[in-house]
């Protein structure tokens, strides 16, 4: 078999680098040259554009005032431009390190590939039994004294005994008896087939189930935050009750979901399927549930 990276990798060498070195001090020297020569000139032209950058602000601070007041034809002085550079080119790398940053935090969290890595642990046998294999499967594996994997209860749809689903009173009843992940999986399949005026709303939910699906992939026995819930269960009363800016047409229908399923996942993945008849259902939103309930994230999948 044919090793990779047969061959040894070069190393730069000294020359190399000391004629870097000396093309770069060169070009300064040649630069300080013109501008020593051409200040005149160079220095409105300088002038100019640090007022566009600044939307004409420059010319309030010191070195604006220098540059903007010396008369024409007169020279600048040599380290004008430099000094004067140097706010400009600290505040330009912390825009680009901000820049950076968030891009880099969007990438961790949002990308696809941040979305179907590995568990923490692994592919190791817990890890796989936990949170591979379907719920709804029993399993036993071989040296392994434990009982096998039984599907999780159903939730009774709570909604489906209310009269008027826009009566927020009558909703908020209920609203103690929804799971975290179902709320936030109703939620977000309400918003995808209803979509809700307020748009942040939608971010503010998968931020709040990802923390929660992330600590109980480690730990499903650890305590969820305290806001959790409170935050959840308002979301999910806006997506049932509120009107503003929505289709009657799409509101009416998952009204008629929430008051015909028997429970809740029912009632989830039949809004999930009636969102991808109309486009609108984003797969990536429901990762999370293969954490807490591996079969409603399937029947998602298969849509």
């Amino acid at each position: 078999m044919k090793a990779l990276h047969r061959d040894p990798v070069e190393a730069v060498s000294a020359g190399t680098i000391i004629t870097l070195g000396f093309v770069a001090c060169a070009t300064m020297a040649v630069l300080s040259l013109v501008w020593w020569t051409f200040s005149p000139v160079l220095g409105r032209m300088y002038a100019a554009l640090r007022l566009l950058e600044s939307a004409t602000l420059w010319r309030f601070t010191g070195w604006g005032r220098y540059f903007t007041g010396t008369p024409a034809g007169e020279p600048f002085a040599f380290v004008s431009i430099y000094q004067s550079s140097a706010p400009f080119g600290l505040v330009a790398a912390l825009l680009t390190a901000l820049i950076g940053f968030l891009a880099w935090r969007k990438r961790s969290r949002n990308h696809i590939d941040a979305l179907i890595t590995l568990p923490r642990r692994g592919f190791e046998r817990e890890a796989i039994v936990g949170r591979f294999i379907p719920a709804g499967r029993l399993v036993r594996l071989p040296d392994q004294d434990q009982k096998p994997c039984t599907a999780p209860a159903k939730c009774p749809n709570q909604f489906k005994g209310i009269r008027d689903l826009l009566d927020a009173r009558a909703v908020e009843t209920v609203l103690d008896d929804v799971p975290w992940h179902l709320a936030g999986a109703l939620v977000l399949t309400i918003d995808a087939l209803a979509p809700l005026a307020d748009r942040q709303l939608r971010q503010r939910v998968l931020k709040a189930v990802r923390d929660a699906a992330d600590r109980h992939a480690v730990n499903p026995l650890s305590e969820q935050p305290a806001t959790l819930l409170p935050t959840l269960h308002g979301a999910l009363l806006q997506a049932i009750t509120d009107q503003k800016n929505r289709g009657a047409a799409a509101l009416r229908e998952v009204h008629a979901v929430l008051e015909t399923k028997d429970d809740l996942e029912a009632a989830v993945t039949t809004l999930a399927s009636a969102a991808m008849m109309e486009h609108r259902l984003q797969f990536p939103d429901y990762a999370w549930l293969r954490h807490v309930d591996p079969n409603v994230q399937s029947e998602i999948a298969t849509y």
